[in-house]
């Protein structure tokens, strides 16, 4: 049998990083302002709640970000396609001023789309 000369699986690869940003770590360290710019990839399932979904991007050194889906982040991926270049913003909680969600304070995300030139 050959000799095998193992080696980790990322040595001399070219893999970026996975990272994962949540929401509400973000309120806990009162975290604002812009929190990724990258290509949007796809929503996945939330693997804790089936009713979220998480969104999956890629940024300009190759790695891999997962945002949690919270608060108004849902709604405002509504319009964003794959393939498109986003910065998304985190601007802490804020309450909700009607409907059956009235009064309980909610993640607050800005969705900005590249339009290019």
């Amino acid at each position: 049998m050959a000799k095998r000369n193992f080696k980790p699986v990322d040595e001399g690869a070219s893999l970026g990083s996975i990272t994962f940003i949540r929401p509400s770590r973000l309120a806990e360290e009162e975290k604002t302002g812009v929190i990724l710019e990258g290509t949007f990839v796809e929503s996945i399932p939330n693997q804790f709640d089936n009713e979220k979904l998480d969104y999956k991007f890629t940024d300009e050194k190759g790695g891999m970000i997962v945002l949690n889906g919270a608060g108004n982040l849902g709604f405002k991926m509504k319009n964003i396609n794959a393939g498109d270049y986003v910065q998304i913003s985190y601007n802490g909680k804020k309450e909700i001023s009607k409907g059956k969600m009235k009064g309980i304070k909610a993640h607050n995300f800005e969705v900005l789309r590249d339009e290019g030139e």
